[in-house]
């Protein structure tokens, strides 16, 4: 019997044992596993260990200052990444192209959909060797172990997860998530998307994972909150909005349909974003004029106003 036909046979068997409350998993591969610990996680083999890889959270508040998130949208293009190379960076996906084009390193990297991992694989090679802080799902260190198991040990890379999606853990029922969350102080909700509170929410504690919001952009900004930063600017995040796909161009790996996910996902998440922002005073503002997300949820401001704020703000502090 080909082995293609075997892998899948052991994938389908796997998933029965997994059952439904374990379906967040179904992607991961079969001799993969995590064994998890209050601050890290092991990563296993074939039942055989391979790394250890500590939580997102670990790092939580011990960062400051302004922060850049580094999209991949086609308004990058037009980004000159020198101008914020003094400050800290998130590459999301495969913005470290950009960087890398431009001869930087990004502070920080965050890649959260298994299909970068599987159509864009040197992007995760590349993130994990530029040295930057590493923020992966368990779908892509299930990929990573499988392709390239001594890249774990660098030393660098982060399990970061969805609050309703972490590995090992039965995923709960709307009704659970309810009842948890709307206890919880540090988890925000929309009132009027409650159906949807496995996917749209706003964390502001790592450690209880973040909330998707069908792009990575919202991962990026709750993780930006939750390591201390105080100041966000996103660049490159049109949410198609340009009517184009990437900064670069790239007929493996296709744009997600943002639009389509626009209502209720990405319209909810950033909502809370900017409430979370207007609770705690952590400045955040979208610097792409054409993105789909309309300047009443997060404010537009340009690159040069960015920069301006930034030194006007460092100025008054000497």
């Amino acid at each position: 019997m080909p082995m293609k036909v075997l892998h899948k046979l052991h994938c389908g068997f796997r998933r029965l044992l997994l059952g439904s409350c374990f379906k967040h998993q179904y992607n991961c591969h079969p001799d993969f596993d995590l064994l998890r610990s209050e601050t890290a996680c092991t990563v296993l083999w074939k039942k055989q260990p391979l790394a250890t890889i500590p939580f997102a959270h670990t790092l939580s508040h011990t960062l400051h200052g302004p922060c850049w998130i580094v999209a991949s949208g086609p308004s990058l293009a037009d980004i000159d990444l020198q101008k914020i190379a003094p400050y800290p960076t998130i590459s999301l996906n495969c913005a470290i192209k950009k960087f890398l084009e431009a001869g930087l390193t990004p502070t920080h990297s965050i890649i959260v959909d298994h299909r970068v991992f599987k159509r864009q694989w040197q992007c995760v090679v590349d993130s994990i060797r530029s040295g930057a802080h590493c923020f992966f799902s368990f779908e892509g260190l299930s990929i990573i172990a499988e392709r390239a198991p001594e890249l774990l040990q660098q030393g660098n890379i982060y399990l970061i997860e969805s609050a309703t999606r972490q590995y090992g853990v039965a995923r709960e029922s709307i009704k659970q998530c309810l009842q948890r969350f709307q206890q919880d102080t540090e988890i925000a909700l929309a009132a009027d998307l409650l159906p949807y509170c496995r996917a749209i929410g706003f964390s502001h504690n790592l450690k209880k994972g973040v909330f998707a919001g069908k792009t990575v952009a919202t991962w990026a900004v709750q993780l930006a909150f939750g390591l201390g930063y105080s100041a966000i600017y996103i660049v490159g995040m049109d949410l198609g909005g340009t009517g184009k796909t990437h900064f670069y161009a790239d007929k493996n790996n296709p744009a997600p349909d943002f639009l389509r996910y626009y209502e209720p996902h990405i319209r909810g998440c950033f909502e809370l974003a900017r409430q979370a922002s207007e609770k705690t005073g952590v400045k955040l503002y979208n610097l792409s004029q054409q993105s789909a997300l309309p300047a009443h949820i997060i404010p537009k401001i340009s690159f040069t106003e960015a920069l301006q704020q930034i030194e006007e703000h460092t100025s008054s502090k000497k």
